[in-house]
């Protein structure tokens, strides 16, 4: 069970990247990117919050992964 301390973010984005030509020779092909997201956040106090989230996705060609924690402190 959640609390009002505790933030769970979840997403799902879907990105298409068309195809190139650099120097009239085709480099890519028309690739679907799917990303997933998911994330949490936890408020120590009124002034200060811990952030995780993690981010997977990417096409085979160019796999896109982000891991990142953040502490968050208002001035």
């Amino acid at each position: 069970m959640l609390s009002p301390k505790i933030t769970l973010d979840m997403g799902i984005e879907q990105r298409f990247q068309s195809a190139n030509k650099i120097n009239n020779k085709k480099t890519t092909n028309i690739r679907s990117i799917p990303t997933y997201s998911v994330g949490s956040t936890y408020s120590i106090d009124s002034d200060t919050a811990l952030s995780i989230s993690a981010s997977l996705g990417g096409s085979s060609a160019a796999p896109d992964n982000i891991f990142s924690f953040n502490i968050w402190q208002k001035f």
